[in-house]
C-alpha cells in the first residue's frame, strides 16, 4: 500500500500540500492498529476540514465534483461544485437532520443525506458515513473491513458499497496516517476520491445552518 509523508505546522495546523521526503513505507503492525492514533488525533483535533476531487463513474457516463469537507464536532458541512457548469451544493449534516441547498433544488431538508445528494446532484454518493471513512475508520454498521500488512485499513463493505482504501499519507511527522485516496463502488456507479489540504483545529467556531 503506497503511504506519504506530510508536514503539519502548529497554530491553525495547516497541512502543507508538499511532499516532505516522498513516498515511504510503514513497518509491518496488526491489523488496525492505526486506529487508535486516528481515534486519539481527531478526539484532540476535533474541528476539521479537507479539501477534495471526486470522479464520477458508471461505466458510460461520469463527471468530477470539487469537494470541501469541513467538521464542526458532530455537525459537517460539505460544498460540492461541478468542474464545468457552475452547479453547486451544500450539505450541512448533524445527527439525525440533514438539509441540502443548491442548484436546482433550492433548499431540501431530510434524515437521509445520501438520498439528498442524489436528488440534487442526480448520482448516488455514500455521505452518510463518509466522516468516519474520510478519516480512515470504518464506521458503524461496516462489514468485511481489511486491513493491509502495515495495519492500514484497506477496503470494507456498507449497505451496497465497497470501498477500497488505495494510498494513505503520513501528517504531523508521522502522528497519524490518513486517506489520500479512496475508490468506492456501488455496481454499476463508481467514486473515486483523492484527497488533500488538511486543516486540523483543536477549537474553532460553530457552523452557520444554511
Amino acid at each position: 500500500m503506497r503511504v506519504e509523508k506530510r508536514a503539519v505546522r502548529s497554530g491553525w495546523l495547516l497541512a502543507l500540500l508538499v511532499l516532505v521526503g516522498g513516498c515511504a513505507s510503514v513497518a509491518p503492525r496488526p491489523a488496525g492498529d492505526w486506529l487508535d492514533e486516528r481515534r486519539d488525533w481527531f478526539a484532540q483535533y476535533p474541528h476539521w476540514s479537507v479539501e477534495g476531487r471526486l470522479g464520477l463513474s458508471d461505466g458510460e457516463r461520469g463527471g468530477s465534483l470539487a469537494m470541501h469537507w469541513e467538521a464542526r464536532g458532530a455537525i459537517h458541512d460539505i460544498r460540492l461544485r461541478t468542474l464545468v457548469g457552475g452547479r453547486q451544493w451544500r450539505l450541512v449534516m448533524e445527527p439525525g437532520r440533514a438539509v441540502l441547498t443548491g442548484s436546482e433544488v433550492g433548499r431540501i431538508e431530510g434524515p437521509d443525506p445520501d438520498a439528498l445528494v442524489e436528488q440534487a446532484i442526480g448520482w448516488p454518493i455514500p455521505v452518510r458515513h463518509m466522516a468516519d471513512w474520510l478519516r480512515g475508520l470504518p464506521g458503524p454498521d461496516a462489514a468485511r473491513v481489511r486491513y493491509a500488512h502495515d495495519g492500514l485499513m484497506q477496503g470494507l463493505a456498507w449497505d451496497d458499497w465497497s470501498l477500497e482504501y488505495l494510498r494513505w499519507a503520513g501528517w504531523g511527522d508521522g502522528a497519524v496516517h490518513l486517506p489520500a485516496r479512496i475508490d468506492a463502488v456501488r455496481t454499476p456507479h463508481e467514486v473515486r476520491l483523492v484527497l488533500r489540504g488538511w486543516r486540523f483545529d483543536a477549537a474553532a467556531g460553530g457552523i452557520s445552518q444554511p
